[in-house]
């Protein structure tokens, strides 16, 4: 059997779809056609975002108040801004049960003389956990672009408002449409997701504080609230010398969340200082081997892993920002 036709509904032009599309953007009039399948399309939701220019002008804006870069503003030259609607499955998912974890502290005592003894012990806990958790994952199942996780904790800070993308009207998509890319996971996938996700979040908060789990018996029930969320992400390409460097911004905002960055003179001399204070350390450390092998042994570690660290930094000749409560650093 032949694959079916899909013509666009306002223009009736033909429309390329793959078995995993939702929304079908007409490449001749732009018009978003929702396409049936396993996805519900009046659960569907989209943030509207900021046009082109707005981005333009954020990134100049980015570049003024960026030490680094407002020093080469002259030199860096836009070649390129794209953006697109990401998709998105978010859903709330109740948590519940009991972890028993271990948790090495510091007990000390002073004795009758007065001289304080302290040693490690080893305490046990017992917490209960019952919460509610909002959870956003993206919808695809390939390796994700640069900044599209950043883009997902600044969505988790803002919370910007959304609209049921059937209830667009027709100027209002004209004004903010981007491509949108396709799904690759329907909703009975993005639950079966969601659950883990919720499990492993709570997981990683006891492995944080704790040095053992020692039980963890949490379950997660159905997500409920389950709907697809359209996320607008631009990036912003610029060439500085004979570079290609990028910028993400969240589309709703302007804000920029990831960005790759040239490492100017000042960055390379603070990266070539650390490769040489982490060589001094190791080198410290080695030459006191024989009286004190295990600082010896802790110096040379940490004095290689130091000189690694800064001198791979010299060699990417760039750098990357993300954001970080709320500032980019």
């Amino acid at each position: 059997m032949g694959a079916l036709a899909f013509k666009c509904e306002r223009c009736g032009a033909p429309l390329e779809v793959s078995p995993e599309t939702i929304v079908a953007v007409c490449p001749y009039c732009g018009f978003p056609n929702h396409v049936s399948g396993n996805i519900k399309t009046e659960e569907i939701y989209i943030v509207p975002s900021i046009d082109k220019n707005a981005i333009a002008r954020a990134f100049w804006r980015a570049v003024d108040d960026d030490f680094d870069l407002k020093s080469i503003k002259d030199e860096i030259q836009i070649v390129g801004i794209e953006g697109h609607y990401s998709p998105h499955w978010t859903g709330l998912v109740h948590v519940y049960g009991t972890v028993r974890y271990m948790k090495r502290e510091e007990e000390c005592h002073t004795d009758s003389k007065g001289n304080t003894h302290c040693q490690t012990v080893e305490r046990h806990y017992t917490e209960r956990v019952d919460e509610n958790l909002r959870l956003l994952g993206s919808a695809r199942r390939q390796v994700k672009s640069f900044g599209v996780d950043d883009l997902i904790m600044h969505y988790s800070k803002t919370r910007p408002d959304d609209r049921r993308l059937l209830d667009l009207e027709e100027g209002e998509w004209e004004r903010i449409k981007l491509e949108i890319l396709n799904t690759e996971m329907d909703e009975q996938q993005a639950k079966l997701i969601m659950r883990e996700d919720a499990i492993d979040v709570i997981r990683n908060r006891f492995l944080a504080k704790s040095d053992k789990i020692e039980r963890f018996n949490i379950h997660a029930d159905e997500p409920k609230n389950v709907r697809l969320v359209l996320l607008p992400m631009w990036t912003v390409y610029y060439r500085y010398g004979n570079s290609i460097f990028q910028t993400v911004f969240a589309g709703w905002d302007g804000k920029r969340v990831a960005a790759t960055e040239p490492m100017n003179v000042f960055r390379q001399a603070q990266y070539l200082t650390g490769a040489g204070v982490g060589i001094a350390i190791a080198s410290f450390g080695a030459a006191l081997f024989s009286s004190s092998p295990v600082f010896a042994v802790l110096a040379i570690a940490g004095g290689s892993a130091l000189g690694w660290f800064a001198g791979s930094k010299v060699l990417e000749g760039q750098r990357i920002e993300r954001e970080r409560k709320g500032v980019l650093g």
